[in-house]
């Protein structure tokens, strides 16, 4: 009989561990549903806004790039990734870059005036702007560097740098 309650302890005792233990691994990972105010959902109506926003502005610029009307390019993107098209009609990279952070400061700029953001934000937007740049400059000059001096390959380097979608 004692036997009999020492196993039945035992058994008891790992399942409360067990238990624990699954109860931790579950909140380490983030399966907190339903708590807190910063959750991200993903694909929610702002963030679907500023998505469309970004696909439009892109439409935008390489029409006015290619004189190409709006629906012609959207419809090269419905079949062809981004990269192809821009291959197609001779976009050079970096004019494309520079017309879309044109266009996207001016609607930046648009947004405070309209009331939607601070001046306040639109500096910490610009701000961001700028880092995110610094960071990409500074990431393709170490590239580069790592290439010449033999500490990377180009297979390397390419996983590096972000891919493009």
């Amino acid at each position: 009989m004692k036997k009999k309650h020492i196993i039945i302890s035992c058994v008891l005792v790992v399942g409360i561990i067990f238990g624990g233990l699954a109860f931790a691994d579950n909140q380490r990972i983030g399966h907190r549903k339903g708590l807190g105010f910063n959750q991200h959902h993903k694909g929610g109506g702002l963030q679907l806004l500023a998505g469309y926003q970004q696909k439009n502005l892109r439409v935008q610029v390489l029409s006015e790039m290619t004189g190409q009307s709006v629906e012609a390019i959207q419809l090269k993107l419905k079949d062809q990734r981004m990269r192809s098209v821009m291959q197609e009609l001779n976009i050079d990279r970096q004019a494309f870059r520079d017309a879309m952070q044109a266009k996207e400061r001016a609607q930046i700029q648009q947004a405070v005036t309209d009331g939607s953001i601070t001046p306040e934000q639109e500096k910490e937007i610009f701000a961001k702007i700028e880092n995110r740049n610094k960071r990409r400059e500074l990431m393709s000059k170490l590239i580069e560097k790592g290439i010449e001096d033999g500490t990377i390959t180009r297979d390397e380097a390419r996983m590096l740098v972000r891919k493009q979608r």
